[in-house]
This record gives structure tokens, C-alpha cells and sequence, in this order.
């Protein structure tokens, strides 16, 4: 098996909100995490709990020192300033963390939410 990626991971500790795909079409409750690490294919984050592999997900990462300008994504002094990247995931890997009770969770990006 090749273990070739075509983006490069970064480790951030970026804040992440995730809830149902149905969440589009109706209200739904959105849980609070945090980023293990992202690229430009997916993020891998902490789950509270098992999300099965091949289920559809709304998340939104917070990019802390990013904002947008002019349509594009700019770095920011103002750390406290946040971009709010918005996309739809697919869950692709799922590990029980035994330590912590969590699931490492790895998403691929399916789409982009504006």
C-alpha cells in the first residue's frame, strides 16, 4: 500500500464544530472539539464518540490569525480574529482512543460550505 498524500499534514490546535449531514436541512445540535491536524484533503479531530466510516458530516474549523479579503483567505495579526471554514466530510477512519475515551477521527473534504 502506498502512504503517499498528496497534501501535507499541519498539527494545529484549531477549534472544530461537527454535527449531522441532516444538519443542512434542519436544526441539529453541533458538538465542540478540537483539531488534531489538517490538510488540504481532510482534518483528523478528537470525536466524542464512534462515527461510522463512510457517513457524511458538517464541520466548521476556526482558524485562529486568518480571515477573508477580497474572496481570498489572508493571515491575520489579530489572532484573536477567526476564519470559519465551513465543509461537508466524509468519515474515513475512526481509532478508540483508550487513554481519553475518544475516537481519533479522520474526515476527507467532499465540499465547501459558503
Amino acid at each position: 500500500m502506498n502512504n503517499c498524500r498528496y497534501y501535507m499534514r499541519i498539527a494545529r490546535d484549531y477549534r472544530l464544530e461537527y454535527g449531522p449531514y441532516a444538519a443542512l436541512f434542519s436544526e441539529a445540535v453541533f458538538k465542540t472539539t478540537r483539531v488534531k491536524n489538517v490538510s488540504g484533503s481532510g482534518v483528523l479531530f478528537s470525536a466524542y464518540e464512534e462515527l461510522p466510516i463512510g457517513s457524511k458530516i458538517l464541520l466548521s474549523i476556526h482558524v485562529s490569525g486568518w480571515k477573508q479579503e477580497n474572496g481570498s483567505h489572508v493571515p491575520c495579526a489579530d489572532h484573536d480574529t477567526e476564519l470559519h471554514l465551513r465543509a461537508i466530510a466524509e468519515i474515513v477512519r475512526v481509532e478508540h482512543d483508550l487513554d481519553t475515551g475518544s475516537y481519533r477521527t479522520g474526515a476527507r473534504f467532499v465540499g465547501r460550505l459558503h
